[in-house]
């Protein structure tokens, strides 16, 4: 979702649930599933829109009592793990609340931009990227927006 559209869902507690990201992977998707190839040249211009749209929005995720992203481990012989990030405020309520079931621990919202993901990744080479929307589109990326 837009910085923008965050402010004022915080301020008004209106609105909230539209985010471009969210349109470009619904769409990407749709072609994807009739195209059956994630090479197909059909996707290339979502593909474009995507990594475009991607710096320019803000995430919701969820951090633990640390104030550290909840980690998905990509096997479990390494320590290699996604961040899952969520579009808009209605993806991150209905994500959330099927992942906080998962940890023990007390979790909370926090707003991440793609610089931020960026920091984290340079600052931990473990981070090999975030699941948008993870319960409902379930889109991996890595830090730097490429699919």
């Amino acid at each position: 979702m837009q910085e923008k559209d965050y402010k004022y869902y915080k301020k008004s507690g209106e609105g909230g649930c539209k985010s471009q990201m969210k349109d470009f992977i619904d769409l990407y998707i749709k072609i994807l599933d009739k195209v059956k190839k994630e090479s197909a040249t059909e996707l290339d211009g979502v593909k474009i829109n995507i990594k475009r749209a991607y710096p320019q929005e803000v995430y919701l995720t969820i951090v633990d009592e640390k104030d550290f992203p909840v980690k998905f481990t990509l096997t479990e012989k390494t320590s290699e793990y996604i961040i899952p990030v969520f579009t808009d405020v209605c993806e991150y309520k209905d994500g959330s609340e099927k992942i906080s079931k998962l940890f023990l621990d007390k979790l909370t919202p926090k707003v991440l931009s793609a610089d931020d993901i960026k920091k984290i990744a340079e600052s931990d080479e473990n981070l090999k990227g975030i699941v948008i929307n993870p319960h409902s589109q379930n889109f991996r990326m890595n830090p730097e927006g490429e699919i």
